[in-house]
Formats: C-alpha cells, sequence, structure tokens
C-alpha cells in the first residue's frame, strides 16, 4: 500500500488485464453489476466493472473504487 501523492489517501496498485497499474482506494465495497451503470469499480485481478453501488438485492461481488474517481486532485495526474 502507498499513498496519493497530491491527496494523501491511502491507494492500493492493481495491474489490469492490458498490464497497466491503476490505482484504487483501499477498501472494499458491494457493486451490482449493470453495463449501464454510473460507477466504475476495479476488482483484485485488476477487472475494470461498470456497476451500480446503490442497489436493491445481493451484490454482484466486493470490488475497489478506482482512485481517480475519488481523488480532488485526479485531473493534475491525467496526460494531455
Amino acid at each position: 500500500m502507498t499513498t496519493c501523492s497530491k491527496c494523501g489517501a491511502n491507494i492500493i496498485w492493481l495491474r489490469t488485464p492490458a498490464k497497466k497499474w491503476m490505482p484504487a482506494d483501499e477498501g472494499l465495497h458491494p457493486y451490482k453489476k449493470n453495463p449501464e451503470g454510473k460507477s466504475t469499480v476495479v476488482n483484485d485481478w485488476g477487472e475494470v466493472i461498470r456497476c451500480d453501488l446503490e442497489f436493491d438485492g445481493l451484490p454482484t461481488g466486493m470490488a475497489r473504487i478506482p482512485h481517480w474517481a475519488t481523488c480532488p486532485h485526479a485531473d493534475e495526474f491525467r496526460k494531455k
């Protein structure tokens, strides 16, 4: 685990199937898979999943929120 250089939050680095590194927040959240969902999560295998974080019924699984979705400084990391 490491910390974000801009906001200081604890982050975990996950390797995606494309072999790229993605920062994610440390906590796990229940999600319901939905291709048209408003949220994105990443599981511990680096798979990015469109989903709903607020739902009725049982969750599809547990995953992490990509750090770029919660970091107040995310725009400073984006390539131009």
